[in-house]
C-alpha cells in the first residue's frame, strides 16, 4: 500500500490519468456519528466529478481515529474502478455524482 499526506494528486487506471483531491476530512454528525473523508475524482482534461466518501476509521477501542487522514493511493485506484462500474461516466457533463465506498475503495 502506498500512503500520502498530499491533499491532491493523480492515479493511473487502465491507461487514463485521474485527478483526485480531498474534499472533506472526517467530521462529526449529529447523534454521535461521524462522516469519513471524502475525495473528488476527475478524469484529466474533463470536468465531470465523482465524490467518493470513505467510512470513518475506527480505532481498536471502537472510537473514531481523530488524526488527519493519510490517503491510500491504492484505495483511490480501487475507487475509480468502483465508481465507473457503478455508473459514473467521467467524460459526460452534469452535477458531481456521490458514491460511498469501503475503506479499500470497493
Amino acid at each position: 500500500m502506498q500512503f500520502t499526506r498530499d491533499t491532491s494528486g493523480t492515479v493511473e487506471v487502465e491507461g487514463d490519468i485521474y485527478e483526485w483531491e480531498i474534499r472533506r476530512q472526517p467530521q462529526p454528525k449529529s447523534g454521535g456519528k461521524w462522516d469519513g473523508m471524502a475525495i473528488t475524482l476527475r478524469l484529466q482534461e474533463f470536468q465531470r466529478e465523482a465524490v467518493v466518501q470513505f467510512p470513518m476509521p475506527m480505532g481498536a477501542n471502537g472510537r473514531p481515529v481523530m488524526e488527519k487522514q493519510r490517503i491510500n493511493v491504492d484505495a483511490v485506484r480501487n475507487a475509480v474502478t468502483s465508481v465507473i462500474e457503478a455508473g459514473w461516466n467521467p467524460t459526460s457533463r452534469g452535477k458531481p455524482m456521490v458514491f460511498d465506498v469501503d475503506a479499500d475503495g470497493f
